[in-house]
């Protein structure tokens, strides 16, 4: 794996997150102001994220004949695929999706019409999402298209966000009530299992249907060499729903559960764009690297920006 292929898995990986964080201050401020207080300073900070991956996807836009075989290898694509798939046009798809989404973050905090621009962009974000998913990782193989694909990604990026916002509630020396995160706790064990089962469905409508190209995308991650991610992930999600189940909402089970939806989360996303693992200390590294400095961009954030502290206490 090159520094290119690197970049990429951590581009992919956080830019998600950033996006379903966005989805999920939407959403809160859509259904609920007091449904999201809890965790709206984690939420709106990781969303106040995304204008760095603007910066992130600059050299990975240099480096994409490295990363998209359809750039080079474009004889056997159907003529419609191949001009979607025109470099051109997939970069300036890609910086739409990066500045509307950044737009909307910074939007969404500035704005009194919280519920109004929460509708225009879950209108605006349910599209981009699902195009963002089929290009910076579906289109990696192009001859396969799946109109789930976009879904399950998507919401597999909502899952993270969620269960990365509750981690870094409960993390705090004063966390919110117990009695204010029961929705939470929830929305999270009922996200978890409906992205188990939107990825099994996709498999299993590949197999029924007798989808070749389907079929080939998961037969070549289904190598007795490769298998080890997909079946630490599905662990990791297992352990994640049996601590999630009993009723009630201790700190215990809370960060428990929400730490292993998240390693979930990193093997799976993992093991769709790179099936065999990261062999290289120097990609591992470089990995790591901005994940912390996305990290430090996250916490200065969260220290200038509104903590809600009397709204997440206040019981509903």
């Amino acid at each position: 794996m090159n520094v290119m292929e690197a970049l990429y898995i951590v581009f992919v990986g956080l830019a998600g997150i950033s996006m379903g964080s966005l989805i999920v201050l939407m959403i809160g401020h859509l259904m609920n102001e007091h449904w999201l207080a809890p965790i709206r300073a984690e939420v709106e900070a990781a969303a106040l994220t995304l204008p760095l991956f603007i910066l992130l996807g600059v050299p990975l836009a240099f480096g994409i004949d490295q990363l998209f075989p359809w750039v080079s290898e474009r004889a056997d694509l159907p003529p419609v695929r191949a001009t979607f798939l025109s470099p051109g046009f997939f970069l300036l798809r890609s910086a739409i999706y990066l500045l509307v989404c950044a737009g909307m973050a910074f939007w969404l905090i500035r704005t009194r019409h919280v519920r109004q621009v929460s509708a225009v962009g879950l209108a605006l974000l349910t599209p981009i999402v699902s195009f963002a998913a089929y290009d910076w990782v579906l289109s990696r193989e192009p001859h396969w298209w799946s109109s789930l694909f976009g879904f399950a990604f998507g919401l597999a990026q909502v899952l993270a966000a969620l269960a990365g916002a509750i981690l870094v509630n409960f993390l705090k020396p004063d966390p919110a009530s117990s009695q204010r995160m029961k929705s939470l706790e929830r929305a999270l064990l009922t996200l978890a299992l409906l992205t188990v089962w939107t990825w099994f469905a996709q498999f299993i409508i590949a197999w029924l249907a007798n989808l070749p190209q389907g079929a080939g995308w998961f037969l070549r991650r289904a190598d007795a060499s490769d298998q080890w991610l997909l079946k630490t992930s599905y662990l990791l999600m297992l352990g994640a729903i049996v601590v999630l189940v009993p009723s009630g909402v201790s700190r215990a089970a809370m960060i428990g559960g929400s730490s292993l939806v998240l390693l979930y989360h990193g093997a799976h996303t993992l093991w769709i764009l790179q099936p065999r693992g990261i062999s290289s200390w120097l990609d591992i590294v470089l990995i790591l690297g901005i994940i912390c400095l996305w990290i430090a961009a996250f916490i200065t954030l969260m220290k200038v920006r509104p903590s809600y502290a009397e709204e997440a206490s206040a019981e509903p």
